[in-house]
């Protein structure tokens, strides 16, 4: 089992390798091709509300996955708790993937409506998001304790007890959460701003509270 982790882990390492690769490559490619104002924020309606020069709009997101990818390769090498990270065996790298192949695709879609093969992001980037929060939800439970990787409170570190407990609870509300948000692609723009925050706030809150009441009960 071991053994068939690390082939499956690897899989994952050289597909987000090759991912960040993609992305320089286009980076270099798309540079030169730029216009002045690259669109490099959009609000939680989807709309443009700020712009970057050329160099930014280009290389700004792929060196950021290359910079993200590198400390993949480098956390479970210095973090305390490193022998933890081999029982975690291949969800490290699942999730280092998912989160590569987001932010990929965002970058991508930004390429696309500054070289004007898009009018605007598509709203299938709030699905992107559902997506990753589901895949991250789904493998809470998996992740073991950690200074790096997780859900990081000051109860969660202070309590191993609370660390696994606050991941187990907090594993189905990011799935839910993360299928909320995928639904938002297909409800009135008017109410993706709103439900937008209000989820994200629940999926910060929610699992930061219980850790904080459960450190409270385990202390005493």
């Amino acid at each position: 089992m071991e053994n068939e982790n690390k082939s499956q882990g690897m899989v994952f390492k050289v597909f987000s390798g090759v991912l960040v690769l993609i992305n320089l490559l286009l980076g270099i490619w798309a540079y030169p091709h730029l216009p002045e104002k690259v669109p490099s924020h959009w609000n939680a309606a989807g709309e443009v509300n700020g712009y970057s020069g050329p160099f930014v709009g280009a290389f700004l997101l792929p060196l950021t996955l290359l910079g993200i990818y590198l400390l993949f390769w480098v956390i479970p090498r210095i973090d305390p708790k490193k022998a933890n990270y081999t029982q975690m065996g291949r969800v490290f790298w699942i999730i280092g993937t998912a989160i590569t192949l987001f932010m990929s695709m965002l970058y991508w879609g930004t390429l696309g409506v500054s070289l004007g093969y898009l009018e605007t992001l598509p709203r299938w980037s709030f699905s992107g998001i559902g997506i990753l929060f589901v895949i991250l939800g789904n493998y809470f439970g998996k992740i073991k304790f950690n200074y790096t990787l997780g859900i990081r409170t000051p109860w969660t570190l202070a309590s191993e007890e609370v660390w696994y407990k606050t991941h187990r609870f907090a594993g189905p509300i990011w799935i839910v959460g993360g299928i909320v948000l995928f639904l938002i692609e297909f409800l009135p723009k008017a109410w993706t701003s709103p439900l937008f925050i209000v989820v994200i706030i629940a999926l910060g809150v929610l699992p930061m509270g219980y850790s904080y009441l459960l450190y409270r009960k385990v202390m005493r």
